[in-house]
């Protein structure tokens, strides 16, 4: 008998990070790049052979592949070189493969395609599974880490034919096997991002409804209550006077009642989610190292 109750909106955080693929997404400013370096740096450190994926950094080389540390690699994929890439790997002759990609006509139309771009850079990272035991993707910003799977399924239902067709399904079946991939939404404790989150992980659930998100809660402010001074502020902003604060030590507790109050957003939607404190600039990564360690991964 199928099952017919419906999926659950989300998965625990300490059990997507237990995956060998994790995809780290959320809007631009949450941390996003922070929280997927530490992660890479963390499997790293437990002996595995891991790789930090970035998408087109254009600070960086196209395709530059370099060592961060011990069982540490950082790549940063890029089409044109993923795509050159990928033709060396179908037409078994990387030569013959350079000139085929610097054809005018084959130039045109790996840009005008509709979703050739995204799938090449997807399916680079999906390659190279097979050479690491972890792979961590830091997304795009929102918008743009969506289109890119909506992308590749896209193309494994217009083309019914051809590799390329062969490997987007083989991708689409990949990135929806929850024994394989994992998907980590990141937000700040702000009412915005925490409801765009919540939006993007109804998207990925309509792409890859067997695989449910995990939520991830970055840059949490402390908890100050009974901390002694502030026992006159409501817990429900709602019913604050003012939202001036009359101290520094009132600033600090409403910021910090705020925060609490915004997550209830996802405790009403019925999603699960983690949590990683504020830590201070400069020590940023080890500080998401130190509590990863410590609260997330198994």
């Amino acid at each position: 008998m199928q099952n017919s109750s419906p999926p659950s909106p989300s998965a625990p955080v300490p059990e997507v990070l237990s995956r060998p693929v994790v995809f780290v997404s959320g809007k631009g400013g949450v941390g996003k790049t922070s929280v997927s370096q530490a992660l890479a740096r963390v499997f790293a450190e437990r002996g595995e052979r891991t790789l930090w994926v970035g998408f087109e950094d254009p600070i960086r080389k196209p395709g530059e592949l370099v060592r961060v540390a011990r069982n540490l690699h950082f790549l940063n994929c890029e089409a044109t070189t993923a795509f050159e890439e990928y033709m060396g790997i179908k037409l078994k002759i990387p030569g013959l493969a350079h000139l085929f990609v610097s054809n005018p006509v084959i130039q045109f139309l790996a840009k005008a395609g509709p979703g050739i771009h995204e799938l090449v850079l997807l399916g680079k990272l999906w390659y190279e599974r097979r050479n690491y035991d972890r792979i961590v993707a830091d997304l795009p910003s929102t918008g743009y880490g969506l289109a890119m799977f909506q992308s590749i399924d896209n193309w494994a239902r217009m083309f019914q034919s051809g590799p390329l067709h062969k490997d987007a399904r083989a991708m689409i079946e990949t990135f929806s096997d929850p024994r394989q991939t994992g998907q980590l939404i990141v937000a700040l404790p702000e009412e915005m991002p925490l409801r765009e989150s919540l939006e993007l992980g109804e998207y990925l659930q309509k792409i890859f409804p067997q695989n449910a998100p995990a939520y991830l809660v970055n840059r949490r402010f402390p908890d100050l209550s009974g901390t002694p001074g502030v026992e006159g502020v409501d817990p429900d902003p709602s019913r604050w006077a003012s939202p001036h604060a009359s101290s520094l030590l009132d600033f600090a507790f409403r910021r910090s009642v705020l925060e609490t109050h915004n997550t209830k957003l996802w405790d009403q939607a019925g999603v699960k989610h983690s949590g990683l404190d504020w830590e201070l600039p400069g020590t940023e990564i080890e500080g998401i190292c130190r509590q990863i360690r410590e609260r997330l991964v198994k």
